[in-house]
């Protein structure tokens, strides 16, 4: 059976629904396309990012700012109490040991005292990188600060008899772990140490305290280059240099002195050094002119120097010395000589002909 048919639409009474919402779906579609955008805002668009600053850091610190480092370091120095003095003290006396140690073994096994210069600066570079309270540079950075009033001399005389004292003991345990270790145990390595050792005992007084402040000078030249420094190569090439020159040149090191002759002592006699060294003659003969040559090249070769060029006080004090006594002498003088023959001399002056330069140049 067809099916039935309206007669003005044409379409079925089934799906006239449909026809109807399709219409309707036209209409609106009709409707939707007159929307007016007049009062649609465009989307902001996001906003520009800030310009990268780029900040300019130098390689190395410059040397009046390590001064100020050095100074910062001593003052800072005093606040630290006698447990921690006493720990890190040892820790440079351990170092410093370890560093001769490489030292004597370089110079044993290749015959070379350049072999040796090379290995020596280990220890002050484990001092620099980890950090330990060593006599020798606690000497300059201790007297900086008495020089710019930040410290008085009790704190200076405290940290570095503190540094000294406990560089002694941990330098002696290296002796006493070496020993217990049989390190030297043969009498070829035993006549490695007792020729180092004994060739520091034939110096007399005057030597060792001239060799003692060149040795210290450049210890604390490299401690200076090393706060130049801002990474670990920087630093270790900062230490390395001086160092070396210090001990192939075969200067004195109170402290480095503290492990190598007491390691001669208790070691065994050889054929080649039959007679030990004494204790009474390393503290009289080698022990007490090191420390104070090690004293003067830190504190006054490298301290007080480049206190008179970066510091404040001692330009200060010049100044007011300066001012006090010899300048308004200079400045009477130099009245004089402008109200008498300074005129003299302009009006001479002023009286010669000008000479005019022939310029060969042309442009």
């Amino acid at each position: 059976m067809a099916p039935h048919l309206d007669s003005s639409s044409g379409a079925c009474p089934k799906h006239k629904c449909q026809v109807d919402e399709m219409e309707k779906g036209g209409n609106t579609a009709s409707t939707n396309s007159n929307y007016s955008t007049d009062n649609v805002k465009p989307l902001a668009l996001p906003a520009a990012p800030a310009p990268v600053q780029i900040v300019q850091v130098n390689a190395a610190i410059t040397a009046p700012e390590v001064y100020k480092m050095l100074v910062a370091a001593g003052e800072a120095k005093i606040s630290s109490s006698w447990f921690k003095l006493a720990v890190m003290g040892m820790l440079a006396g351990f170092y410093v040991s370890f560093g001769f140690s490489f030292c004597a073994a370089s110079i044993g096994i290749t015959g070379s005292t350049l072999a040796g210069a090379l290995s020596f600066p280990t220890g002050l570079l484990l001092i620099v990188l980890c950090g330990a309270e060593l006599y020798t540079g606690n000497t300059c950075y201790m007297f900086t600060a008495n020089l710019e009033l930040r410290a008085n001399w009790w704190h200076h005389l405290k940290i570095i008899f503190s540094a000294y004292w406990w560089n002694l003991v941990g330098s002696l345990i290296i002796v006493g772990l070496e020993l217990g270790g049989n390190v030297w145990g043969t009498e070829e390595k035993r006549n490695w140490v007792h020729n180092i050792a004994h060739a520091k005992m034939k110096l007399n007084w005057g030597q060792v305290v001239c060799k003692a402040i060149i040795a210290n000078w450049l210890v604390n030249l490299a401690v200076y280059q090393a706060f130049c420094a801002r990474d670990v190569m920087g630093k270790a090439i900062g230490v390395w240099t001086p160092i070396t020159a210090f001990v192939a040149i075969g200067l004195e090191h109170c402290i480095a002195n503290m492990f190598i002759i007491p390691m001669s002592i208790y070691l065994e006699p050889t054929t080649k050094w039959p007679v030990s060294i004494t204790w009474r003659d390393f503290v009289a003969n080698n022990l007490i002119p090191a420390t104070i040559g090690n004293w003067i090249g830190g504190a006054i070769m490298v301290g007080a120097f480049y206190a008179c060029v970066y510091g404040e006080t001692i330009p200060n004090a010049k100044d007011r010395a300066w001012d006090a006594t010899l300048g308004p002498v200079f400045s009477r003088l130099h009245d004089v000589y402008e109200r008498s023959l300074g005129r003299v001399v302009n009006r001479i002056r002023e009286s010669l002909p000008a000479w005019k330069v022939p310029c060969f140049c042309t442009v």
